[in-house]
């Protein structure tokens, strides 16, 4: 299986009629705005501009689903923790993320979380975290704009990360220079096959 086979396959919302899933199997990405899901789906997928990508934060407002390989999801949740969204606005796309996870639950075979290297883990990050594991979902942290820290700064967003995401798999990743990229996607790949 390649993640480059790929299509988009649908946007849903809270207000979609007719959502109507099937039992493939799934993962899902989520993160604060401006994380970089959008980019790292796109270097994942091997295309440009198959994932919508914004510089403006809070601009994903719908669950993006692709197929891959026409067998498996692979999902662009919005992202959270934005507060210029306002509180309507943020407390609905809280709700449709909360809503997807639920539905889904059964089929999601892995749960991404984007935490910027940069900042690390927020508190946002740690409710969401909380949240996957009372659903009882496999996670996989991913560091995000690795290329934009230096070494030392690398090995204390990763020794943080350990501290906050005590025994899941953290994969320290670069969208733009591909860095880890390779990692991430064997670590997907097993959980589609699985």
């Amino acid at each position: 299986m390649k993640l480059s086979d790929v299509k988009f396959y649908k946007s849903v919302g809270l207000e979609t009629s007719e959502i109507m899933f099937d039992a493939k199997n799934e993962v899902v990405f989520v993160g604060r705005s401006n994380v970089g899901k959008s980019s790292i789906m796109n270097a994942l997928f091997e295309k440009k501009d198959l994932v919508k990508t914004s510089a403006r934060p809070g601009k994903t407002k719908l669950a993006n689903i692709f197929t891959v390989a026409n067998k498996y999801y692979m999902t662009d949740l919005p992202g959270y923790g934005f507060a210029k969204l306002g509180k309507n606005l943020k407390e609905q796309l809280d709700g449709l993320i909360s809503w997807y996870l639920e539905e889904r639950t059964t089929h999601l075979k892995k749960v991404v979380i984007l935490i910027d290297s940069k900042l690390g883990a927020q508190q946002t990050d740690l409710d969401m975290y909380k949240y996957i594991l009372e659903l009882e979902l496999p996670v996989t942290i991913v560091l995000s704009k690795i290329d934009k820290i230096g070494k030392n700064e690398l090995n204390k967003s990763l020794s943080h990360a350990r501290e906050m995401f005590f025994w899941q798999e953290i994969i320290p990743v670069s969208s733009t220079k591909k860095l880890w990229i390779n990692e991430l996607t064997k670590s997907i790949k097993a959980a589609l096959l699985g």
